[in-house]
């Protein structure tokens, strides 16, 4: 049997040798195209191998305390509540670590989360917690508008920014502490964006994107050493950004969180991602207001790197998978069917998997509901990247912001 398996391996390299060799001979700007296309959809597979991988190595790792770690100061914008906020907020101030402050910063004494948080702070007088009200604007961005009040008054040496809509386990604060403190040029480390177990189709939806084509890219990216951090829930050494400037360098900057990682970058600090993933938890999650925050996602992605336009949609599994099928059949004859079918096989099965290590366990989905909102994602995912380059101006809140191609804010009009 291995005479006959090292015999099929003899015969068959030869062939290759060949097939190259005259593909090298007849080469054109369709095979050339054909060959771009193997490489580009093999890339991408290449991309769920190392997420999944990664993720294996990398995320839900137990920590151990360690009182030698600095204190924690922790900036929370607020605006507005809904019906988990207070377990949200909650689950910062029950936090198991040793030395953290928290500072809730408002735009306004009259936002209807001021008495949540007051209420919170009553009930747990032990947690060291401040109140911090926007006096003035100090640029375009609203959050940087409304956290740097929060960051002048910060104390501690690590700075954490964490949106009101995230809960956190009980060693989350100890885990980001303890991952940037690992080394001594990390200035950034964030938490991969997922979502909490939560009952409805919306919500269902969301999690299979954080938990699939998102976390994908995360994990990824961050195994390759990109740039990739995310606002929601990071940590950052504060001597590191007073180095960039302080928050307010960024006050103009629509994705403040990408350029702050990018000039850490440009004065030799890393990036990296936590072990635990950031569990998004509002209870206001819609189909609509899914589709417009990943569409002003989308926008931001375009105004900050224009090469998005070529290849974002063509990177979801169907485009993709006809770019190889055709490409193959050019190249090798191979059946077209065939390879699409492959294709949608690998990819939802990586898709699964990856998701699987981001939930650490089971998901809460049947597998039939899985499928079915992968679908759903693949297939909304070109409408709203579409809509996206049709309706350029960002609406976040109550404005409209128009990016310039760097990614600066140009103006803000209020609506």
């Amino acid at each position: 049997m291995e005479l006959s398996f090292s015999a099929t391996v003899s015969s068959l390299v030869p062939w290759i040798v060949l097939e190259i060799e005259n593909m090298i001979e007849n080469l054109d700007i369709t095979t050339c195209l054909a060959i771009i296309g193997v490489l580009f959809v093999g890339a991408l597979y290449l991309i769920h191998v190392i997420a999944l991988c990664y993720g294996i190595f990398h995320l839900h790792k137990i920590n151990e305390p360690d009182a030698t770690l600095p204190g924690v100061s922790i900036i929370k914008p607020i605006m507005g509540t809904d019906e988990n906020l207070e377990i949200n907020l909650t689950s910062f101030f029950t936090a198991e670590y040793h030395q953290f402050e928290l500072i809730f910063c408002f735009h306004s004494p009259e936002d209807v989360a001021v008495p949540v948080v007051k209420a919170l702070i009553e009930r747990y007088p032990d947690v060291d917690s401040t109140i911090c009200f926007q006096e003035h604007d100090i640029g375009f961005n609203p959050k940087i508008n409304n956290m740097n009040p929060g960051y002048l008054v910060a104390k501690y040496p690590l700075i954490m920014i964490s949106d009101s809509t995230i809960f956190m386990r009980p060693d989350g604060i100890l885990d980001l502490a303890k991952r940037i403190m690992s080394h001594e040029k990390l200035g950034l480390i964030t938490q991969i964006p997922y979502c909490m177990d939560r009952v409805g189709k919306a919500n269902c939806f969301e999690q299979v994107f954080f938990g699939t084509s998102h976390s994908k890219i995360y994990l990824a990216g961050n195994f390759l050493g990109f740039n990739c951090p995310t606002g929601m829930s990071s940590i950052f050494k504060k001597a590191a950004l007073e180095e960039c400037g302080g928050m307010a360098a960024f006050k103009d900057y629509m994705a403040e969180d990408y350029f702050l990682g990018k000039n850490l970058a440009a004065r030799g600090y890393k990036s990296g991602i936590s072990n635990q993933p950031a569990l998004q938890n509002s209870a206001a999650t819609t189909f609509t207001s899914f589709a417009n925050r990943v569409g002003r996602w989308a926008k931001l992605r375009i105004a900050m790197m224009p090469q998005v336009i070529l290849v974002e949609p063509l990177q979801d599994c169907f485009p993709a998978g006809i770019i190889m099928a055709f490409s193959v059949y050019y190249l090798f004859d191979f059946n077209i069917p065939m390879t699409i079918f492959l294709n949608f096989l690998f990819w939802i099965f990586m898709d699964y998997m990856i998701m699987r290590v981001m939930q650490n366990g089971p998901l809460t989905m049947s597998l039939i509901q899985f499928i079915g909102f992968w679908f759903l994602r693949e297939f909304s995912s070109p409408v709203i990247f579409i809509k996206a380059l049709m309706e350029p101006s960002v609406r976040w809140r109550n404005n409209i912001f128009h990016v310039k191609w760097c990614g600066k804010i140009r103006d803000r009009i209020s609506c």
